[in-house]
Parts: structure tokens; sequence; C-alpha cells
């Protein structure tokens, strides 16, 4: 199975968007409301919703399976 995802992270990039998902923001809203400053993204993917929760000033250790996502979202943070 990780073959498989790997593979479609290695060859596009853009899989899953770069701008944060829709679920994110609205739980960003939530976040704000009840002060959350620390929050555990499992499953992270390529890290759009990591990086948009670490720019809004939360604490995000994230963590995905497949080694290309984890990668990748390294290599899109230092862009930013």
């Amino acid at each position: 199975m990780s073959k498989i995802w790997d593979k479609v992270y290695s060859n596009d990039s853009a899989f899953f968007g770069e701008n944060p998902s829709d679920f994110a923001q609205k739980c960003y809203s939530d976040f704000k409301k009840y002060d959350v400053k620390r929050i555990l993204d499992l499953g992270c993917g390529q890290g759009r919703d990591t990086i948009f929760f670490a720019f809004n000033g939360l604490v995000v250790p994230a963590i995905d399976y497949f080694k290309v996502t984890i990668e990748n979202m390294y290599q899109t943070n230092k862009r930013k």
C-alpha cells in the first residue's frame, strides 16, 4: 500500500492542492474560539493543513506513514 501512495505523492505534487482544506479552516475557527494552542496532525499527507495551522500560531507535530509526503511537506515549508 505504501508504494501506491509514495507513487501518487511523487508524481503529482498538487494531488491534494496547496491551500488548506475547508475542514482545516473550519477547525481553526474552533481552535481560536477555544484557545487551542497545540494539535497533532496524524496522516498529514503533503502537509497543507499542517503548514496552515503552524503559520497561524499553533504548535503542530505532524506524522504520515509515507516518506514522500514528509519530504514534500519539508520542501513546501522551506519555500514559504
